[in-house]
This record gives C-alpha cells, sequence and structure tokens, in this order.
C-alpha cells in the first residue's frame, strides 16, 4: 500500500504579513458575489495573521486523497497542507501548529478503509479534512459517522453530497456538469453529450440528461474508461453523436482532457459543436495548451476566477508560490485551500480542549463562511441529512491564454430534489446569508 505522509515544520520561514496585505486589484469581495467585479476592501491571511510561528503541541488533522493513472487528486490535500503551513507561521491555532498527516490511495476500497482507521485509530487526529476520491466517501462514510467525524473535503461520488457524514468546499461532477449543461442551453445546443470516467459516470452525468430532457433536446452520457487510450475514436463519436449544432461536455481532470481536445482539433472537429466542461480545466495552464478552443470551450467553474484579484484567490496564489511552487494554479488548489480555511476556522471559534470531539462539533457549528472563491457564504448546519452548500457558481472559458468570466453568479438549476431541499434548509436555517 503506497502513501504519502506529510508533516508541516513549525521552523518554516513564516509569510510576510506586508506580503499577505498587499492591495488587491478589483475582484469579488469576501461578502461579494463572485465574478461581480466590484472593488473588494477585505484582505485575507492565513488564520490569526501574526507573523508568529506556532511551537506548542502539534493539533493533528488528516486527509485521503485518490492517485491513479489519468487521475491526481493529491493537489487537494498538498495545497491544504500548503494552506496550514501558513496558519502555522501566522500563530497556528492559538499558539498550536497543525500537523497534517495526508494519505494517498490507489481506488481501492480495502485500503481506503484502512487508512481511514489508521488515521482516527493511531494517528489519533481530531479531525479529517481534504478527502477526495472517486469512491472514498461511499467506503468511509458510515465508519466517519460512528465515530462522531464531519468530514470537510472535495466531494466526487453520490455519497460525497447525499449523507450527513462530509461536507464539500466544491459541488462536485454532477453538479458542475449541469452548470455547463446550463451554460450550453443558454447557448442555443440543440443537444447534450456528455462523457465522463465510467467509474463516476452514472452519477455525474446523470443531471446533464434531466437538463436535456427540461429543455426538450437529446441527451446521452457516454462512460469512458480511463486512461483513455483512443482519444480520436471517443471525440469523433461524442461529436457524432451531438450532431451539428448539439452540445458536447467533458467531465475529465487535466491529466486525461488534453488527449480529447487535442483530438478535437487534428480532426476539424472545434466548430461542429458546441463544447463544455466540468470545472478541473479551468486553468490557464489548459488556456495557454489549447488556443483553439478560445471562446469556444464553456467551463462550469465551481469556485472565483483564480486571477479575479479577490482577497482569497490572491492570498492562494500567494501561500501556493511560497508552500506549494511547483504546483500550477487550478480548481483542485482552490479545493484544498477552501477545506483548509473552513478548518481552521472551525479549529479558531473552540474555546476549551482541542479534540475530536470539540473540533467536528465545531465543524458541524459552522455557517455563513465567507469566502471570495464562492458566489456564496459556506456552510455546514448541524443535523443536516447531506450537505451542497456549494449550489451557485460562473462559466468561464479561454482567451489568450487566460480563463475569463462569460456567466456571473447563477443558481445550479434544480433538477435534483436535494437541491431544492438544501435551497430549503439554507433559508430555514439562514446557512450562507452573507449577513
Amino acid at each position: 500500500m503506497r502513501s504519502t505522509k506529510i508533516k508541516l515544520s513549525v521552523a518554516c520561514a513564516a509569510v510576510s504579513l506586508v506580503a499577505l496585505s498587499a492591495a488587491w486589484s478589483t475582484g469579488a469581495g469576501a461578502a461579494g458575489p463572485v465574478g461581480s467585479g466590484t472593488a473588494s476592501a477585505t484582505k485575507s491571511v492565513c488564520g490569526l495573521g501574526t507573523g508568529k510561528k506556532a511551537t506548542g503541541k502539534p493539533i493533528k488533522i488528516g486527509g485521503i486523497d485518490m492517485l491513479i493513472p489519468g487521475v491526481d487528486f493529491t493537489t487537494i490535500g498538498k495545497i491544504a497542507s500548503a494552506y496550514f503551513r501558513c496558519v502555522n507561521d501566522n500563530g497556528g491555532i492559538n499558539g498550536r501548529p497543525i500537523k497534517y498527516i495526508l494519505y494517498n490511495e490507489q481506488l481501492n476500497p480495502t485500503q481506503q478503509a484502512s487508512l481511514a482507521k489508521k488515521l482516527v485509530e493511531s494517528d489519533k487526529v481530531v479531525g479529517i479534512v481534504g478527502n477526495t476520491s472517486f469512491t472514498e466517501c461511499g467506503t468511509n462514510w458510515k465508519y466517519y459517522k460512528s465515530k462522531g467525524f464531519t468530514v470537510i473535503g472535495a466531494g466526487v461520488q453520490a455519497e460525497c453530497f447525499g449523507t450527513p457524514t462530509y461536507v464539500e468546499s466544491n459541488m462536485g461532477p454532477r453538479y458542475s456538469n449541469i452548470g455547463a449543461a446550463q451554460a450550453l442551453v443558454k447557448r442555443g445546443a440543440k443537444s447534450l453529450m456528455v462523457a465522463s470516467p465510467d467509474t463516476i459516470s452514472a452519477y455525474a452525468d446523470g443531471g446533464v440528461l434531466k437538463v436535456a430532457a427540461a429543455a426538450g433536446i437529446k441527451g446521452q452520457a457516454f462512460p469512458i474508461k480511463l486512461p483513455i487510450t483512443d482519444a480520436n475514436s471517443t471525440i469523433l463519436q461524442l461529436v457524432q453523436a451531438a450532431g451539428d449544432g448539439g452540445g458536447v461536455i467533458l467531465d475529465f481532470t487535466p491529466d486525461s482532457a488534453p488527449a480529447l481536445m487535442q483530438a478535437a482539433i487534428a480532426q476539424g472537429l472545434v466548430d461542429k459543436v458546441l463544447w463544455g466542461s466540468s470545472t478541473p480545466i479551468a486553468n490557464e495552464f489548459m488556456a495557454k495548451q489549447f488556443p483553439q478552443f478560445d471562446g469556444k470551450m464553456h467551463i462550469n467553474q465551481e469556485f472565483g476566477n483564480i486571477t479575479d484579484g479577490s482577497p482569497d484567490e490572491v492570498l492562494y496564489s500567494q501561500i501556493t508560490k511560497k508552500y506549494a511552487p511547483k504546483i500550477a494554479l487550478q480548481a483542485f488548489g482552490q479545493m484544498g485551500f477552501m477545506d483548509a480555511k473552513f478548518a481552521t476556522q472551525a479549529l479558531l471559534s473552540i474555546s476549551g480542549p482541542i479534540t475530536a470531539a470539540s473540533y467536528n462539533t465545531a465543524v458541524r457549528n459552522l455557517k455563513n463562511v465567507k469566502t471570495s472563491m464562492l458566489c456564496k457564504p459556506w456552510y455546514v448546519g448541524k443535523n443536516l441529512a447531506y450537505h451542497i452548500p456549494s449550489n451557485w457558481d460562473i462559466t468561464v472559458t479561454y482567451k489568450a491564454g487566460k480563463v475569463v468570466t462569460e456567466d456571473k453568479c447563477f443558481a445550479i438549476q434544480a433538477v435534483d430534489p436535494q437541491l431544492t431541499q438544501t435551497r430549503a434548509w439554507e433559508k430555514q436555517f439562514k446557512l450562507n446569508t452573507g449577513k
């Protein structure tokens, strides 16, 4: 069983408060909508923002990320680690540093269960943060529930958004695909074809089919086995099924999507259909690599535009540059940043001893958590049957090597009853009022 363990050292150089407090360019404020273009008067810092290193007894937090051929989710945990390192260099949790323990899993349920048990029972972590996998939520949610843990992560499968154990910073592929489908319908798509990894296709693609049905157009899902071995045939099949003026949605990470996009370019198919995508390819590396898709790839971006100059986007960029300089700025990094930010807020809210019980209670008490990365405040909420706190986002596209906003904050179409219920809970319990 391969695993990676990251320990945060309190000996790291402190992030300069001057750097962290630099003037922000125009963008969404912490209390304002993502992509609003309004100037922000709020500045973001790591934890206490004192510039003093934490030297007390470490607080243990753990996480599990998937790493398989064609998909690397470890960026999420690595950026969560970077955020915690910044917290440790800025006062920690009232003087105590965070020790983040991150394990990698290879889409193996036995391994997933073993690692969860190791974190809770052997490593004795007080919380689980940054988990991301195709199947780990389904494997471990009952175990975490039995131990009183509420996991802050970045979800993929249905159980990440349909059980009380997990609360995610993202909306996951199903809702991101729905947002991409909305963008294509808005632009006149005559059909909606969606392709996702076969491991998650049934859940991830189902919402697109509901959007298609609501719009009165053809919808079809294409489960794709990873790693992709024949991108040319795959992309040709999708375009032919969509027909001229139809829509094709790609739901893949930057590890797999480039082969499909290059195949579309090579076969002259870019202008045959309308193109959409879920969040992962919304980054400048992809924009620079595929100028042929400028203004033609409509990407559902679950978070604010990385270069919008808003407080948390700037802080995310600064943290990445200092603590994880080999990792490109991307949506997975935004997820890790928010996971760690939300966990840090929970830790700082605890007035007594920090234990697994007190930390997880603090997590469940979180609501109206403001971040400029999201259209609305984030929350957990007590005793909810499931959590979908991120259900508004934006549409972006490529332009001259940049990622630019096309559609400002909009509500993901409530084609699932779970979204309707979620918005009722939000109103009932005042979970994301932003006031």
